[in-house]
């Protein structure tokens, strides 16, 4: 039956159901502090291909003399990755995302610190602002850059501060750390 809908009805149909289950979608997508810190973790398998791809021709890879290169690698491949964000919560996993080329831009944001972690970076972390927007935070050689998923720009120097004067950091973390900003 449903072999004879054309496509455009098929879509209507699967966006009714999504509309009418979106609140126990939402609730079964919600996540935990730790939970949302673990996605983090550079020792996933797919984060260990990823890393190895980035990598493979800096054998044997030395952070102190590769990290920037590597990590600007691994901010070209997640700048290819579609952002799609959704009218509920819902989260692409690693794998997903290398499978189907889309994630939203936390899920972004959240591999590539993953990324960032596993090339040796002790800083690399998720920051969402009050308005909920991700990037990514991360230094190198004194200086501090910031990521942002739904655009792929990087930025640096002054161009951090003015990104977070109408919308300020909420918090941030990574697989090691949770740091709560509007407790301060």
């Amino acid at each position: 039956m449903s072999a004879d809908l054309d496509t455009d009805t098929k879509l209507k149909i699967y966006l009714l159901v999504l509309n009418r289950y979106k609140d126990i979608i939402n609730e079964k997508e919600d996540l935990t502090i730790s939970e949302i810190r673990q996605r983090v973790s550079p020792y996933n398998d797919t984060i260990k291909k990823i890393r190895a791809t980035l990598t493979k021709d800096m054998i044997p890879y030395s952070p102190k003399l590769s990290f920037f290169a590597a990590a600007q690698r691994a901010i070209s491949y997640v700048r290819k990755i579609h952002t799609c964000e959704f009218a509920f919560n819902f989260w692409v996993n690693f794998e997903e995302m290398e499978k189907i080329q889309v994630g939203t831009s936390i899920d972004k944001a959240i591999l590539l610190a993953a990324l960032l972690r596993s090339l040796d970076s002790e800083d690399a972390s998720v920051v969402v602002t009050k308005k909920g927007k991700s990037y990514v935070r991360f230094s190198w050689e004194d200086s501090q850059y910031i990521f942002v998923p739904e655009t792929g720009s990087l930025l640096a120097g002054s161009d951090l501060d003015k990104n977070f004067e109408d919308d300020p950091p909420a918090y941030a973390f990574n697989d090691l750390l949770y740091e709560d900003y509007e407790e301060h």
